[in-house]
C-alpha cells in the first residue's frame, strides 16, 4: 500500500481528533461563559478578560494620581459583573490588590503626605466597604462602586 491511495484508512483517526478538539473547545468556552466571560469583552479588550492588568509604571514610583487614576479604571472595568452580581470573588481580589496599589503610592507620596493621607483614607475606607458589601451579597454594592468612582475622580 502506498501512501497516497484511497485504500489507506486513516481519516477516522482525523475526524475523531477533531471531534475531540471541538468538544474540549465548547467545554472551555461553557467554563469561560459561567465565570461571566463573554464575547464582547473577549474581543473588546482581550487584556481585561485575562484581568492581568499591572499598575502603571508612574504608581510604582510613587505618583498618588496615576495609582488613583489606575484604580479608577479598574473599578469601572469591574462595575457590569457587580451589577450582574457575576464572578464577584474575583472582583473581590482585584479591590484588595487596588487598596495594597494604593496604599503603596500613598507612602510614596513624599511631600504632600497630609492632603494625600486624607483622600487615601477615604477612598480605602470606601473600598473596604465595598469589599464587605460584596461579601454579604449587598445590593448596595453597585451604589457603592458608583460613589466610589465618583470620589476618586474628585480626589486626582
Amino acid at each position: 500500500m502506498a501512501w497516497g491511495s484511497k485504500k489507506a484508512g486513516g481519516g477516522g483517526p482525523a475526524w475523531l481528533a477533531l471531534l475531540v478538539a471541538l468538544v474540549a473547545l465548547w467545554i472551555a468556552w461553557s467554563a469561560y461563559r459561567r465565570t461571566g466571560g463573554s464575547f464582547d469583552t473577549l474581543v473588546a479588550n482581550p487584556v481585561a478578560a485575562g484581568r492581568a492588568s499591572a499598575p502603571p509604571a508612574e504608581a510604582e514610583s510613587g505618583d498618588w494620581r496615576a495609582a488613583l487614576e489606575h484604580a479608577r479604571e479598574r473599578l469601572l472595568s469591574r462595575r457590569d459583573e457587580v451589577q450582574q452580581d457575576r464572578d464577584l470573588e474575583a472582583v473581590q481580589r482585584d479591590i484588595a490588590e487596588i487598596r495594597t496599589n494604593l496604599e503603596r503610592a500613598y507612602h510614596g507620596a513624599g511631600d504632600k503626605a497630609e492632603e494625600v493621607r486624607n483622600k487615601w483614607r477615604d477612598v480605602d475606607a470606601g473600598l473596604e466597604r465595598l469589599q464587605g458589601q460584596l461579601r454579604e451579597g449587598s445590593e448596595k454594592a453597585k451604589a457603592t462602586l458608583d460613589g466610589l468612582v465618583r470620589r476618586m475622580k474628585d480626589a486626582g
